[in-house]
Formats: C-alpha cells, structure tokens, sequence
C-alpha cells in the first residue's frame, strides 16, 4: 500500500487558503511528518512494554508479590525464536511461516520455563512473609541469565531483515513518513493479544478467578477455588506475553543479547507501576506511557541520555502519583501473604 502525496497537496492547500505561503506550508509540514514517523516507530516500542508489562501485572496481580524475573524470560522466548528463525532461514521456509512458527516456539519456550519456576520456586515461598519471592526471582534470573551468556559465549546473536521493505509511504514537506511490514505485524500482533487479554479477564470464567484471587485470594481459597491452579496458569500466561515481547524483539530489531533481559525486565516494571501495579489496564497504559518518553526523548534529544531522563521522569511520577496513573495502590507483603 503506498500513499501518494495528494495528501501533502491537500494540506498544502489548506495551509494556502489559511493564509500560508509555500514555504510556511512546507515549514510546518515537514515537522508534522517528523513527529508522525516518530509515532509510528513508537508503536513498536509500545508493543514491547506492553506485553512485558503485563506479564508482571498478570502474576502480581494473584500472588501481590514483586517477581523480578520476566525480563530474563523473555529473554530465553527470544533466544529460542532467534534460533527456530535462523533454522528456518537455512531450510529456505516463506518468511511469513517462519515467523508464525518462532512465535510459537518462543511461546512453548517461555511457557515451559516459566511454568518449572513457578512450581518449583514461586510456590513454595508465596506464603513465606518479607521479600523471599523477590529475592528468588533475582536468583533465577541470574541463573537464565548466566546460562545464555556461557551458551551463547557472550555473543550477541543477529538476524537477516524480514519484511523491512516500507509499505507505508508519505511524503510530506521534504519528509519521507515510512512504515515497514515488519512494523505492521508486530503491532497488529501486540494489539490483538492484548485486546484478546482483555476479551478474556471480561467474559471467560478464567478471567472472573484472577480477578477474584486479585481481589482477594484467601476469599477466594475458602469459596473452594484452588488459587494454586489460577496462580500456576497466571505465570504461564505471563510467560506467553513476555515471550510475546521477546519475539518482537527479535524479529522487529533483528538481535538478541544474553544481557537484555536486565534493562528490558526493569522499564516493563515500571512501566507496570507507573500504569497501576496488579492491574492488566494500567500495565497498557504504563507501557503506553514509557515508550512515548522514551520515543520523544530518542527524537529530539541525545539518545546517550535516554534511559537516565526515562527513570527520572518515572521516579518524579511515582513521588507525585504514587498509586500509579489508575490511581491502584500497591498491596502490602503482609495482605498479600494471606
């Protein structure tokens, strides 16, 4: 699909008859062009944070505890689509299947890692007072972590372009607005799990139990739901979105490194806080929010101060919003341990 510039003669046009010369005309087109593209590679962004961000929101949101993990995780779906796509590459498969088929090896991945720590790790601890959940998702994600590094020798690990050609094409003021299919996909994917996430806490019977363990879990317990089978399929849903987001790394930016998870784990838990922490809503909002800083700092200032101005902000939102932007308070170990 291309857009021709007719669009740019119409806006011209208007810009004329409001009393704009050419040159004023092409003035401010060329700035709305800029901040247009900039929108569009923020989608991408978007769709990383927010999928990361609700695997938090989607294990917190049952248990009440922190589990630093998730970055790690999706490093690990992203590793494993990274080399079910450079298998496939090799064995000549149409892009469009490989990238199905890494979506879901990625996801058996993920899911299946996710699934041992929380039964073997998690479990044991969600009824142990202080922070002892916390601390072991730190061990775990130091031992994911650790195992990429000596497996992968501490190489970053790159792809060939798919999809990279534009298929969006505007030009406006000397400006040339582009969208790759790559893009399209990976943001028509993140917008259709999110919104079948939302589908599904509304009208499944899966989505009435988290909410109610949500609410409150011994309730819950005593009205003969077993929150140990809710809480085992709640880690195994935000290990399905973490990997969901570990893939669009992989396939959007065409790389993957061992060291990832730490940096990528950390922005998606705040931006989960930010949003309201426990909730799938404000998880959305908080990733909306993070990738649109950080995709207005990258454009107009230097990008080498990015992620120090990001936290910043987001610290300075916490000290004046600490409920997050939904205004949810965060639970208390000793609630959240009953």
């Amino acid at each position: 699909m291309r857009i021709w510039p007719s669009k740019f003669i119409a806006l011209t046009a208007l810009l004329l008859v409001a009393g704009y010369g050419p040159a004023e005309a092409m003035d401010l087109a060329r700035p709305s062009a800029y901040a247009l593209q900039q929108l569009l590679n923020g989608m991408t962004v978007a769709s990383t944070y927010c999928l990361l961000a609700v695997s938090y929101a989607l294990l917190h949101g049952v248990t009440g505890r922190i589990v630093l993990s998730f970055g790690e995780i999706a490093t690990f779906g992203a590793f494993a689509s990274a080399y079910s796509m450079v298998l496939m590459i090799f064995e000549r498969v149409p892009p469009g299947l490989a990238l199905v088929l890494t979506f879901f090896i990625g996801a058996v991945a993920a899911i299946g890692i996710g699934h041992v720590v929380q039964r073997r790790v998690f479990m044991p601890l969600i009824r142990s007072s202080g922070q002892a959940i916390m601390i072991a998702s730190i061990g775990v994600s130091i031992v994911i972590q650790e195992w990429l590094r000596i497996q992968t020798r501490a190489r970053e690990q790159w792809l060939p372009p798919i999809y990279a050609g534009p298929v969006v094409h505007l030009e406006l003021g000397g400006f040339t607005v582009t969208m790759t299919g790559i893009q399209i996909i990976l943001v028509l994917t993140a917008a259709v799990l999110i919104a079948g996430l939302l589908v599904t806490m509304e009208m499944t019977r899966a989505g009435r139990l988290w909410r109610a363990c949500s609410q409150n879990r011994l309730l819950t317990e005593l009205s003969g739901v077993d929150t140990t089978r809710v809480m085992i399929c709640s880690a195994a849903a935000a290990a399905f979105f973490a990997s969901a987001s570990g893939w669009i790394i992989t396939v959007g930016y065409g790389g993957v490194s061992f060291y990832m998870g730490t940096l990528l784990g950390l922005k998606a838990l705040f931006a989960s806080i930010i949003g309201g922490f426990g909730t799938i809503q404000g998880a959305i909002v908080g990733g909306l929010v993070l990738a649109g800083i950080e995709t207005a700092w990258s454009a107009f200032f230097p990008i080498v101060y990015r992620d120090a101005v990001v936290f910043l902000l987001i610290v300075t939102l916490l000290i004046l919003k600490p409920g997050g932007i939904l205004g949810v308070e965060m639970r208390r170990d000793s609630e959240a341990g009953l």
